[in-house]
């Protein structure tokens, strides 16, 4: 029997126990959570007014956030603790599922134990060389740093730890690549027609409406009936305020500049319009798009159901518009399909913002079409399709500056057409009578 069996600790009241001592007597003692979350215990003494007056004094530290004691010996567990339960705990629901699989994942299990002043620059290298290994993506390992870079912040600020980060010691070399992102995979004009000619049910209505106006897939099952304006086809729009999150709650959008009105053209109205009349569900605060029992689309068996309507896709020509989501492998299994291979319900918003893009829109225009924060955010993403999109409107301005004047004074290839071709024709050569014979006789 240990120590604690034969000795238990007797709750007296809020957050203060006391235990008999070898003499008998008892002995108080009071029990907290601090500021960070952990618990702590402190034995007082004999007297249950200084029991009281310590956990008051606790207690009212913990109410003003004041920092607890330094602890040169604080590992990451502990940091980590405390960064969850108080700087995380007011994020968003999405963000804190983020950070909690970073630190339960990977932090914890490989520097749990270890304290925060004893690892080095060395050993967040190794640990991105092993967490590549092990094939993560550089955008998720640098979820798991910036985990990391909160937890040492978290602990220099309220924890009162005097250590260094040594996350930032990394050479660039050693740093997740996030820029090196594997090009985005976009619809081609045939390829989305495919997509949509075999898709089936309200599925091809869900992919025609992200196609066209460009909208998330948490976005676009998020929508209400009332969201959408049909009373004049011709001047139809879709206003966007809530998402689907990956539990099936609908949920506020992220920021308030995601929220937006977007026009839709005619025939996608027409099309929304038919959805609304054959439904189960039409009343203003029902689903647009939803089950049989009019609960919300999961992401995940939408992205399963884009995947099916792309294999079954095919071309004009009568051939499979994916045809690798068809190959197998040497043993007849489906053949890994790499990120970027094939479009996912992402390359909706990616497709129509290129093609806005291309078309000439401004990235002001995008951004509002996309819902972005500003348009700073969409020439960061679509930073190519930008610059290819100015480069190719300067160069032909240019061309047209140098050379404009001169090339409207030309006909076509074959002098046929122009503003005047006989007059920029060239004169024809007077004929010119040789004696060949004399001609032969001086070469000689």
């Amino acid at each position: 029997m240990s120590k604690s069996e034969s000795n238990p600790r007797v709750y007296v009241e809020r957050n203060i126990y006391y235990r008999r001592n070898a003499e008998g007597k008892k002995v108080y003692e009071i029990s907290w959570r601090d500021s960070t979350g952990k618990q702590c215990r402190r034995v007082v003494g004999p007297k249950i007014s200084a029991a009281r007056t310590e956990r008051d004094k606790e207690l009212a530290k913990r109410g003003r956030n004041e920092p607890a004691p330094a602890n040169p010996r604080l590992t990451l567990g502990e940091a980590a603790d405390g960064y969850m339960d108080n700087r995380v705990a007011d994020l968003r629901t999405s963000t804190q599922e983020a950070m909690r699989w970073a630190i339960e994942q990977h932090l914890r299990p490989r520097f749990g134990t270890r304290r925060l002043d004893r690892i080095s620059a060395d050993d967040w290298a190794g640990f991105i060389r092993d967490l590549r290994a092990a094939g993560l993506r550089e955008g998720s390992i640098e979820s798991v740093l910036k985990a990391a870079r909160g937890i040492y912040s978290y602990a220099a600020r309220r924890l009162d730890w005097n250590g260094r980060d040594t996350l930032s010691l990394l050479d660039r070399a050693e740093r997740p690549k996030v820029g090196d992102k594997a090009p985005r995979r976009l619809f081609t004009e045939a390829e989305l027609a495919a997509t949509l000619r075999a898709a089936v049910g309200q599925n091809r209505l869900i992919f025609a409406t992200a196609g066209t106006v460009g909208s998330r897939i948490s976005e676009t099952l998020g929508l209400w009936w009332e969201d959408l304006d049909l009373s004049d086809l011709d001047n139809a729009s879709i206003t966007f305020t809530h998402q689907i999150d990956r539990k099936g709650n609908r949920v506020p959008l992220k920021t308030k500049a995601s929220e937006r009105t977007v026009e839709i053209p005619r025939q996608l109205a027409a099309l929304l319009v038919e959805h609304k009349t054959s439904s189960h569900f039409s009343g203003a605060k029902d689903y647009v798009f939803c089950t049989r029992s009019g609960r919300p689309l999961s992401q995940r068996n939408v992205a399963r159901e884009l995947r099916a309507t792309m294999k079954d896709a095919k071309l004009a020509n009568g051939r499979l518009a994916f045809p690798i989501l068809s190959e197998v492998d040497e043993n007849e299994k489906p053949v890994k399909i790499e990120r970027g291979d094939v479009p996912s319900f992402h390359s909706f918003r990616h497709t129509a913002a290129s093609e806005a893009i291309h078309a000439g829109d401004s990235a002001e225009e995008v951004s509002w079409l996309l819902g972005h924060k500003d348009s700073t955010v969409t020439r960061r993403v679509y930073i190519s399709e930008i610059q290819s999109a100015e480069r190719s409107t300067q160069r032909r301005e240019r061309m047209e500056a140098r050379m404009g004047g001169t090339l409207s004074t030309l006909g076509s290839a074959d002098g046929s057409e122009g503003p005047n071709p006989k007059r920029h024709a060239r004169p024809p050569r007077e004929a010119e009578v040789v004696e060949l014979s004399g001609r032969r006789t001086r070469a000689a």
